[in-house]
């Protein structure tokens, strides 16, 4: 079910930046989907007005978001809603496969409160997106495209000759998203999923080449969430990877679990030593490559887990292991420990005794003198104010070494 959330804070300013400073502007989805925390907000804007509009989205908060392409992309965290705010500010409308500037949607923009296209534009917008360009029409903006099919009289011509174009027939269309009837509507789409690109090894190593060498200044950010068994970081790097912008890589960094076991297998330590610590770099060697491209990578557990006690009996070889293992990798740019009374943790996982937890978070928390970037999370809460809290923190950090890095 879709969260639902108020308009308000940073992208009310906004707007209201944008009304006041005489900018003629208007959004390309339904307004009534902005109370939705899902989805970019999409913006048009004409072209001489992207350097105030830069400007203004800066004065509110917003970081501009290094993506390719002619767009300016702006995002920040909203603390009192929870949410990421991804601004997608364009100077036309791209839609199947044709470009219309953006003077001709807003000549006929809606005006009366949040600015959108007219019911006419609006409707067709949201049509071939589904129909031509995605290949499905999200169940948040199935109400409006049904309450705009239903009022719907004619046009705009240039999108009913686009969708002409693709071989769809208007009227029929219409029918089918008044009545709801949303297998039908779709059983028209002309969608396909776009060839692999030619020459696909030459680019994959291009881009290979290129995240190498931006290893030395990435652009991205790494996270690991750690903390005891039952302290909640399964559910929390699932909702991290749901809501994070930016493209998200979860990376397992534990020191049990995958290949691990096949590394204790082999049973001479020296060996089983060895073995561990390439799994563990290789891990850490896929998550810097995605780094390094501008990606957010979440570490599900890390080589910290190390300075813990085991949750069997180790010999003091395996000991040794553990600790040195436990400083094999760099350190994440920020470490979340998730923080809860052994008896919480004992509830909501029911593997080990609440005093053996307890110990764990004792032992945890002496991180926080090795690890600076380590902070704590308190996970008595309920699961949605960690995520939010967890969020928060990420983005300040990534907005933290944004700001170094373009010094």
């Amino acid at each position: 079910m879709a969260r639902t959330v108020q308009l308000g804070g940073p992208l009310k300013r906004v707007f209201r930046a944008l009304d006041r400073s005489g900018v003629d502007w208007s959004l390309l989805r339904p307004r009534e989907s902005l109370a939705l925390a899902a989805g970019d907000v999409d913006l048009l804007v004409e072209a001489p007005a992207v350097a105030r509009v830069r400007e203004l989205v800066a004065a509110e908060g917003f970081s501009e978001m290094p993506v390719p392409g002619p767009d300016l992309h702006a995002a920040r965290y909203d603390e009192d809603e929870g949410r990421f705010v991804w601004l997608h500010i364009q100077t036309a409308l791209r839609i199947a496969g044709a470009e219309l500037p953006a003077q001709v949607i807003l000549a006929e923009a809606d005006q009366d409160g949040l600015r959108q296209p007219s019911d006419s534009w609006l409707l067709w917008i949201l049509l071939l997106r589904a129909l031509v360009d995605k290949g499905e029409l999200p169940e948040r903006h199935r109400p409006q495209v049904q309450a705009l099919a239903g009022r719907w009289r004619g046009g705009p011509p240039p999108l009913e000759s686009l969708a002409q174009r693709h071989g769809l027939v208007p009227g029929e269309l219409v029918r089918h998203a008044a009545a709801g009837d949303w297998p039908s509507l779709l059983g028209h789409s002309v969608y396909r999923p776009p060839p692999p690109p030619s020459r696909l090894r030459l680019r994959r190593i291009a881009r290979g080449a290129a995240a190498l060498g931006a290893l030395r200044n990435p652009r991205g950010l790494s996270v690991a969430v750690i903390g005891p068994d039952g302290a909640g970081k399964s559910t929390l790097v699932k909702e991290l990877s749901s809501n994070l912008p930016l493209r998200i890589h979860v990376q397992y960094m534990g020191l049990t679990g995958g290949r691990m076991g096949r590394a204790g297998a082999l049973r001479v330590p020296g060996l089983i030593f060895v073995a561990r610590l390439l799994i563990l770099w290789s891990r850490y060697a896929r998550a810097a490559y995605h780094r390094a491209r501008g990606g957010i990578v979440v570490f599900e557990r890390y080589t910290l887990d190390g300075a813990v006690p085991s949750g069997v009996r180790l010999g003091p070889a395996a000991r040794l292991s553990r600790r040195l293992l436990s400083r094999a990798c760099p350190l994440p740019d920020l470490v979340l420990l998730l923080d809860a009374s052994g008896e919480t943790m004992h509830d909501r996982s029911g593997e080990y005794a609440p005093g053996v937890l307890e110990s764990w978070r004792v032992a945890y928390d002496r991180l926080r003198a090795r690890v600076p970037q380590l902070q704590l999370i308190d996970a008595e809460r309920p699961a949605e104010e960690v995520r939010r809290e967890a969020e928060a923190r990420i983005w300040r950090r990534y907005e933290e070494l944004r700001t170094r890095r373009n010094r």
